[in-house]
């Protein structure tokens, strides 16, 4: 594992980005979670599950279709690298959909990133399509802190360069931190992540993916 070159190849990667909306924004209409978990985090290697959630935005988030994926992961956590340990298993959940997916959402940075390529901008450049990355804790970047309000937003900057926005949720909820992965604009990802947002701190499309691999993840250790 020679880290300099995985710093290299996401550095080869950025320059594939698009941050330009490919979709407009009343056209996008299924959103697809991917969020991940394992059977045993203190161990590595150890079997990762994927759980990929599509839901309909034209019909109160109805949810369309649901698949996992489960496979050895042997890549450490390793910050800013995550896409490393992550990425395939997303990558293969992503493939057994079944439905149209207009935009996935991915529990994880896009270009708030040290070399812009977060786990949703590393997936949407590999699958040449429109990702977001919505991650839960803060990696790097500027901001001022958003109001203790619903829906109060801040930009992000990494060298003067807006890369996306901390959104505060719901009020009382500490704020969520939303970039662009690849074929959308900052705005226009955190227009979506705000249309997926159901009464919880975290967009619907994530939040029920992690619930589904809970379960599921609950169901295997029992049996």
């Amino acid at each position: 594992m020679d880290l300099e070159t995985l710093k290299q190849e996401q550095l080869s990667l950025r320059e594939k980005l698009n941050l330009r909306d490919r979709l407009k924004l009343d056209d996008i209409r299924y959103v697809a979670g991917v969020d991940l978990t394992y059977l045993d985090i203190w161990k590595n290697p150890t079997n990762g599950i994927a759980c990929a959630v599509v839901l309909d935005l034209k019909s109160d988030l109805k949810v369309i279709e649901v698949k996992y994926a489960i496979q050895k992961v042997d890549f450490p956590y390793i910050p800013t690298f995550l896409a490393y340990r992550e990425l395939p298993l997303a990558l293969e959940v992503a493939k057994k959909l079944e439905s149209h997916v207009d935009v996935f959402m991915l529990d994880g940075m896009g270009i708030i990133h040290p070399r812009r390529m977060g786990i949703a901008a590393h997936f949407g450049v590999l699958r040449d399509c429109v990702s977001i990355g919505c991650a839960k804790s803060f990696l790097i970047g500027d901001y001022k802190e958003p109001k203790n309000k619903p829906l109060s937003y801040e930009t992000v900057e990494i060298e003067g360069e807006k890369v996306g926005y901390v959104l505060r949720s719901k009020r009382n909820a500490k704020p969520i931190f939303v970039s662009p992965g690849n074929n959308i604009t900052c705005e226009t990802a955190l227009e979506v992540s705000i249309r997926c947002l159901k009464g919880y701190k975290i967009p619907e499309p994530t939040r029920l993916a992690h619930n589904y691999l809970q379960a599921y993840r609950r169901d295997l250790l029992i049996t």
